[in-house]
């Protein structure tokens, strides 16, 4: 019997293949054994990697989350296809944003990155920020470093975007502590045997680097509608006037002149009577004319602020409630859920306007011009703490009285028409639609100061009804109805019912909230007159780090190829 001859190259093959072959044998051997009797809960392991091509450890019971760099480089490799490989197996997918933002212009560029991965690919897991390197970020002061952080938070939420925080457990505090930010859900790092960091988590990863999640996020985004392309919202814009001063438009917009060029890819010489400029900071809004929705069934609200605090369930008041307006501020004073609230209406999807209680009169400054110093001071606070959110209803100067005082005592004809010219033209000229808000003594008051219509500047927001008890009693949610002031004044268009209202979500230490009801919808504009809408940038990235990685991943396996083929090769007797 003859011989089997076997070349060196085909055996060589032959056993390569054997060993991959028992390898991945191996590999899902290992894998069936282990899941034998454990019963997997939806998206409770996670992954920070999947293999592009070859998968054999995770499945569509578990979550990745993966770095995608920033709008500069991928910072991973294969970022497309990783994603990609996720979505076609119906693996939940999260994303980290490692920025490297130095200004402004920098991490409004990072959104738009966001916004066009979140365009192409199903992420049903938060878009986490990665604040490791800003935490460690030496050349930036702790103004910059919440500066920045807060940009892109408040930037991303407003579109809808379920946003949260990356980083070790010792940066999340430094965050916390430094940058005052812990309103959005973090993916924590464990760096030390116990967690230390005393905000929101839901994604840890151990010291073994293990990934669990305690809550199934993807459930929870997928029923807020989040991080969708439906969610985005348009930026706001300047169209040049002649004579227009550059400086003054970037301070209109909250950038610099370098950051504001930057963003929009113009040179200064590019500027010129009819240059639209793209104002990142400032979220467009589709009712700048005031020509809204009337409707014949009013829209139900409510009114936060620090009063309800933390007692508030978001998912039942997105049930009950068509729109919120939420307290902004009394005077320069921030509320201290102001930030929260704001958060939580974008992320949810829920139409929001905001309030200020005014904070300045005759009893508290000497002069007119210090009155007037004051509320400008005071509507430039409330622009401030607006920027890059979405704000859907009108921007309330909340005038009211402590129990007790004067209406004449706290304010005359001066001081009314001063205050209420300088906050309509200061939202107005901001895009704002500018709101006024108090009882029904105080807007007969404030009517009797002014020789216009309050309505023909301003929409009007009446407290004061026939169930407003000022909480001495408590009235079921679903037994409050529209006030008779609402009814009876064409010129208002919406009422605070009642303060005394339970059952509906939130309530503060009374469990009471205040109930609105509204003749318009703001989110609905009937102008024929439409924006264009701003498309989502484009961006040159050179993967590096891939080319790099495929270069080397080539460049080895054509040495082994060769390898194996000198192997195969017979060697010629001299």
């Amino acid at each position: 019997m003859g011989k089997v001859r076997v070349r060196k190259k085909n055996l060589a093959i032959f056993l390569t293949s054997v060993v991959l072959v028992g390898s991945l044998g191996k590999l899902t051997y290992n894998r069936l054994i282990k899941n034998k009797d454990e019963v997997k809960v939806e998206n409770e392991n996670g992954y920070d990697n999947i293999n592009p091509i070859l998968n054999f450890t995770v499945d569509d019971e578990d979550f990745v989350i993966l770095d995608i760099g920033n709008h500069h480089e991928y910072g991973t490799y294969f970022q497309n296809m990783k994603m990609k490989k996720c979505n076609d197996n119906d693996i939940s997918l999260g994303v980290i944003i490692s920025t490297d933002a130095q200004d402004e212009a920098s991490i409004y560029d990072d959104v738009e990155y966001v916004k066009s991965v979140l365009a192409k690919h199903t992420v049903d897991f938060p878009v986490y920020l990665d604040i490791n390197t800003l935490m460690e970020d030496n050349t930036l002061n702790t103004e910059m470093k919440t500066k920045i952080a807060k940009d892109f938070l408040e930037k991303c939420a407003s579109n809808d975007i379920y946003v949260g925080v990356y980083g070790t457990d010792t940066n999340l505090c430094r965050f916390k502590k430094y940058c005052n930010i812990s309103s959005y859900d973090a993916f924590l790092v464990m760096d030390q045997e116990k967690i230390q960091y005393d905000g929101t988590y839901y994604v840890v990863k151990d010291l073994d680097g293990n990934i669990k999640a305690t809550t199934n996020l993807a459930s929870v985004i997928l029923k807020n509608g989040n991080n969708t392309s439906d969610g985005f919202v348009q930026d706001g814009s300047y169209t040049v006037k002649e004579n227009d001063d550059l400086v003054d438009i970037a301070l209109q917009s909250g950038m610099s002149v370098d950051e504001l060029l930057e963003f929009n890819d113009m040179r200064e010489s590019d500027i010129e009577k009819g240059s639209i400029i793209r104002f990142p900071s400032v979220v467009a809004t589709n009712n700048k004319d005031g020509d809204f929705l009337s409707l014949s069934s009013p829209l139900r609200g409510c009114d936060l602020s620090y009063a309800q605090g933390s007692n508030i369930n978001w998912d039942k008041i997105d049930k009950n409630f068509d729109f919120i307006i939420v307290r902004c501020a009394q005077g320069t004073v921030l509320d201290s859920c102001f930030e929260n609230n704001i958060k939580n209406c974008n992320t949810y999807g829920i139409p929001v306007g905001v309030y200020c209680y005014n904070g300045f009169h005759r009893m508290n400054t000497s002069s007119i011009d210090e009155f007037t110093l004051n509320q400008e001071k005071q509507a430039d606070f409330v622009l401030d703490s607006l920027k890059n959110k979405k704000i859907d209803y009108p921007v309330y100067l909340d005038v009211e009285l402590l129990n007790g005082t004067r209406w004449k005592d706290y304010y005359n004809s001066e001081y009314v028409s001063k205050m209420l010219d300088i906050w309509e033209k200061k939202m107005r000229d901001a895009s704002y639609v500018p709101g006024l808000y108090c009882n029904q003594s105080g807007f007969r008051f404030l009517q009797s100061c002014v020789d216009y219509d309050l309505s023909e500047k301003f929409e009007l927001w009446v407290a004061g009804g026939e169930q407003y008890t000022a909480g001495k009693q408590d009235i079921d949610l679903e037994k409050v109805s529209s006030p008779s002031v609402l009814e009876n004044n064409s010129n208002i268009s919406m009422a605070q019912a009642t303060d005394s209202a339970v059952n509906a979500g939130a309530g503060n230490k009374q469990g009471h909230l205040d109930v609105n009801f509204s003749l318009k919808d703001y989110t609905k504009n009937i102008s024929d007159v439409e924006d264009d809408l701003f498309d989502i940038k484009e961006f040159r990235r050179i993967p590096t780090k891939g080319i790099m990685y495929n270069c080397g991943a080539l460049t080895i396996g054509l040495l082994g190829a060769k390898i194996i083929q000198n192997k195969g090769k017979r060697k010629v007797k001299k």
